[in-house]
């Protein structure tokens, strides 16, 4: 009898332990689920915080462009007032009143509805940056990049070569047009890319006529290109160049939009190149020899080919 009273009494326990621990159970499931929710929840709050904050940059932007048109706009009233009370500067008052009125609808009819952040923009340029180095270390590409004109093309066709050997020739035009360039002689042999820069500048050339330049006056050629930086791509905040000696230029940049000018084939260090290359008519390589803080210092030298 004693036995079968142990027995039943210890059922009970048996199950009060069975029960407690699917209850455990069932509790940490409930609270795994609680928490996944409560991280869904704060996940779906930062999302909505990251569209408002980018809703307001946007309008921020725009506000900023629609202040400068009405500006330009009023600025033109008052000059095209000014011409009315003053007839002798008529026509000068006229012309500019009509030209900031024209410049200040145009601005505000044209704002951009986008804007890409300069920081997507520097991480693009630093992955293709990062993919054509890869390229040169699988490839023991060891020669120092050159940017070459094209002959028979536009002003704005041009090649860069990344030569295989210290010691290079550049190869033939032909030879160029191809991307892997293979010839029978080892120092033409390399890989031949279309630069960054040559997009850049055929932009440029709907603003700028490269065409009237003479390559006998390299330093306006380097102004012109250091202008475009500044006033028409925004890629730097300053921009100056001096010549010095026949084949070779020092350029300083300050406040670059993409970050540092190291990488192969940056788009500031791109289109000095190209625009140097096409205009002057000569291979050319642009190298960074300086680095403090967000300045640098290029150097650009021309026909580097008889320096191989």
């Amino acid at each position: 009898m004693s036995a079968e009273r142990s027995g039943s009494g210890s059922d009970p326990g048996s199950t009060a332990t069975d029960d407690g621990g699917t209850n455990g159970e069932e509790a940490e499931q409930v609270g795994a689920s609680t928490s996944s929710v409560d991280l869904q929840g704060q996940i779906e709050l930062l999302e909505a915080e990251n569209r408002r904050l980018r809703r307001e940059y946007v309008r921020a932007r725009q506000t900023k462009y629609r202040r400068t048109a009405v500006g330009l706009v009023i600025v033109g009233v008052l000059a095209i007032g000014g011409g009315v009370l003053f007839p002798v500067s008529q026509q000068v008052l006229f012309a500019l009143g009509g030209s900031a009125v024209v410049a200040g609808i145009l601005t505000y009819y044209l704002t951009p509805e986008t804007f890409v952040a300069a920081s997507l923009s520097e991480t693009l340029v630093a992955t293709v940056q990062e993919s054509y180095e890869r390229i040169r270390a699988e490839l023991d590409l060891v020669g120092d990049p050159v940017y070459v004109p094209l002959s028979d093309g536009p002003l704005s066709d041009a090649r860069l070569f990344l030569p295989q050997h210290h010691e290079h020739t550049i190869p033939a035009e032909d030879s160029l047009r191809e991307t892997f360039v293979v010839t029978e002689e080892p120092d033409r042999r390399g890989v031949s890319l279309s630069p960054t820069g040559s997009g850049l500048l055929e932009e440029f050339q709907n603003a700028t006529d490269l065409t009237a330049l003479s390559d006998d006056e390299p330093e306006q050629i380097f102004e012109v290109l250091a202008d475009g930086l500044v006033e028409q791509f925004e890629l730097a905040e300053r921009v100056s160049s001096t010549v010095e000696g026949d084949r070779r230029c020092v350029i300083a940049v300050s406040e670059s939009a993409f970050g540092e000018l190291e990488g192969l084939d940056h788009p500031i260090t791109s289109f000095l190149g190209v625009g140097a290359a096409v205009t002057l008519g000569q291979p050319t390589r642009v190298e960074v020899r300086n680095t403090d803080a967000h300045d640098y210092v290029l150097e650009c030298r021309w026909d580097v080919e008889s320096d191989a």
